[in-house]
């Protein structure tokens, strides 16, 4: 993926960065044992409501040699009044993060948000407006934009491999429920899309699909998404247990396909697939590439290997020191390293508050589509927000 510029402003840079994460659940502990392998990164407060939960924290951070942050808290209030944070991670649920965000850059704080960005449209224009208006970035943490395979597809296109691109498809196809019943799992992994939330139908989990979907068709950098049309397998089932497909179009006349399914027995899947007027490519169900340049198809590890030679990213260095380092996932690694580079250079990220917005705005179109049965327009995050 090319540093490309977003459509965010840059920002000053910083030569250590002090971080403050917010939600000590276990995304929030797993993104506090990543930061261990990070350098130039100080993790000088932490937050949850649950005690219990910030003694897990500090137990952690012991067991990996990190010194102890310097404020502990129950109140997020305490982290935002401080002079000595300069991004908060938001690993807390869905249905909060977009207000502690808009809050963090309200006290002149970047931040780094957990999937979705926002729930509803209101709060995916504040945070495009309060991030435009203070300054500070606004990066969404979604790490199937930096997953290595993504990253070198992104490089082919841009080369012209590919020809002109025509469509893409993207998805999460994951069948968690029957891993909650092999796992004897007493708290549903997926509850929050059945408890609580605000819509009753739609694609409740956009952004694993649609974030390198846009990546790919060149989404706020030369072209954009104008409608979308969306339609649920099991309509009476909740959220979690439904089937959903999402059909949208560009201004350039460009398609994509973007899906979630949770509940049935299928292989696990993100599609990944782009295609262009000279080849086709896609990562799941196996890798395939085909190119008219080629005598014939690649398929399986001779698509990385053909990828690695002929389409390397500048964010190899980080695949290659995640490796080495033995990391859990090397998106993860290669996400937060991109991030913390760019705050300490002063540049913005790949992911502007703008994609941000978009892909998690998908929640809330997504299910004006499924309950009218018509197409939706989608909003220009890129232009101010049209008048009521």
């Amino acid at each position: 993926m090319n540093e490309r510029s977003t459509p965010s402003s840059s920002h000053s840079s910083l030569p250590i960065l002090r971080v403050a994460l917010i939600g000590l659940g276990s995304r929030g502990l797993r993104t506090l044992q990543r930061y261990r392998h990070l350098d130039g990164v100080s993790v000088v407060a932490v937050a949850d409501k649950e005690p219990k939960q910030i003694a897990e924290a500090q137990a952690l951070l012991h067991a990996q040699g990190m010194p102890a942050p310097l404020c502990s808290s129950t109140e997020v209030q305490d982290i935002f009044q401080r002079g000595d944070v300069d991004l908060v991670l938001v690993c807390t649920d869905w249905f909060s993060h977009a207000h502690l965000a808009v809050e963090a850059m309200e006290a002149g704080k970047h931040v780094a948000v957990e999937v979705p960005a926002a729930v509803t449209l209101e709060e995916c224009w504040q945070i495009v407006e309060v991030s435009r208006r203070t300054g500070r970035c606004f990066f969404l943490l979604e790490n199937c934009c930096f997953d290595p395979f993504h990253l070198h597809t992104l490089e082919l296109v841009g080369s012209g491999h590919l020809g002109e691109i025509k469509h893409s498809e993207g998805a999460y196809l994951h069948d968690l429920h029957t891993w909650e019943r092999e796992h004897a799992s007493e708290v549903p992994l997926y509850r929050w899309m059945d408890e609580g939330h605000p819509f009753t139908s739609g694609n409740a989990y956009p952004t694993h699909g649609i974030g390198p979907m846009s990546q790919l068709l060149g989404i706020h950098r030369g072209d954009r998404f104008t409608e979308l049309y969306a339609t649920s397998a099991l309509p009476e089932q909740p959220l979690s247990r439904r089937l959903s497909t999402i059909l949208l179009r560009t201004a350039r006349g460009r398609t994509a396909l973007l899906q979630l399914d949770l509940s049935t027995p299928r292989p696990y899947s993100r599609l990944q697939s782009v295609m262009g007027t000279e080849g086709y490519l896609c990562k799941y169900p196996s890798p395939h590439l085909q190119l008219s340049s080629l005598p014939e198809a690649l398929r399986g590890d001779a698509v990385a290997d053909f990828l690695a030679r002929s389409a390397p990213s500048p964010m190899d260095r980080w695949i290659k020191e995640g490796q080495a380092k033995g990391v859990e996932n090397v998106m993860n690694y290669v996400m937060d390293a991109h991030l913390i580079d760019c705050l300490k250079r002063g540049i913005p990220p790949a992911i502007s508050v703008e994609d941000a917005a978009l892909w998690s705005s998908i929640i809330e179109l997504s299910a004006w589509s499924e309950e009218t049965n018509r197409p939706v327009p989608i909003p220009d995050f890129t232009q101010d927000r049209p008048a009521r």
